[in-house]
């Protein structure tokens, strides 16, 4: 029950999945499109019923999978302050496959809608991940992992800090910009800089603040 209750906004994404695909099981062909190219164009598709389970039962194994990890994190990453921030990532995740789950089930070979579901989803996972990217501690599986941000907690907090602001305004700006234009690649763009940033970042923080001998571990 406290599992339930601690993930209670990721399993609300989940529900939303699967009365999705209750509702369109009916209307939907017997082969859906479920890869594109950058174009936004069909390029590959599976059955129905695989379609209807298959982003929902990856997103229940990602729900149960990060619990996990974080139980048996070791006790130098246990994170004992950050289990609401990663519960509110996980949450992330889900807005994004909700978009992705809906698009393609209606999805009628449409290239624009289906990249206009996708950069919307895109922009809710790097809002909503954005504003609590900064509070997660150092962990042995999530976040930017690089030698300087492992080693300092100031460089993986600062770097972190950083990489969060970044993401939340590329999703605002991606939200405002998919009502516009959309495209796979521009969305793919607005999702790895506020990440590519960070990754400079760091090394720069530790000669600037750490090399000297100010460091936090």
């Amino acid at each position: 029950m406290k599992f339930i209750k601690a993930n209670a906004l990721s399993f609300t994404a989940l529900l939303i999945m699967a009365v999705a695909s209750i509702q369109m099981w009916e209307s939907l062909p017997e082969t859906v499109a479920t890869s594109f190219d950058l174009r936004g164009n069909p390029i590959g598709s599976s059955s129905k019923a695989v379609v209807v389970v298959l982003l929902p039962l990856v997103y229940l194994g990602l729900i149960i999978a990060v619990n996990l990890l974080i139980r048996i994190s070791p006790h130098k990453f246990s994170m004992p302050n950050s289990k609401r921030a990663m519960d509110i990532i996980v949450f992330g995740v889900g807005v994004l496959f909700c978009f992705l789950h809906i698009g393609l089930l209606i999805n009628s070979s449409d290239p624009a809608l289906f990249q206009r579901l996708f950069a919307l989803g895109m922009a809710g996972f790097l809002v909503v991940t954005g504003n609590v990217f900064g509070k997660t501690e150092r962990n042995f599986f999530l976040g930017i992992r690089l030698p300087w941000t492992i080693a300092s907690t100031a460089n993986w907090r600062a770097t972190h800090r950083l990489a969060g602001t970044l993401m939340v305004v590329s999703g605002l700006l991606l939200a405002g910009l998919s009502f516009v234009y959309s495209s796979t690649l521009l969305t793919t763009l607005f999702c790895v800089a506020p990440l590519l940033i960070p990754v400079f970042y760091s090394p720069v923080y530790y000669f600037r603040h750490e090399k000297q001998g100010i460091n936090e571990e």
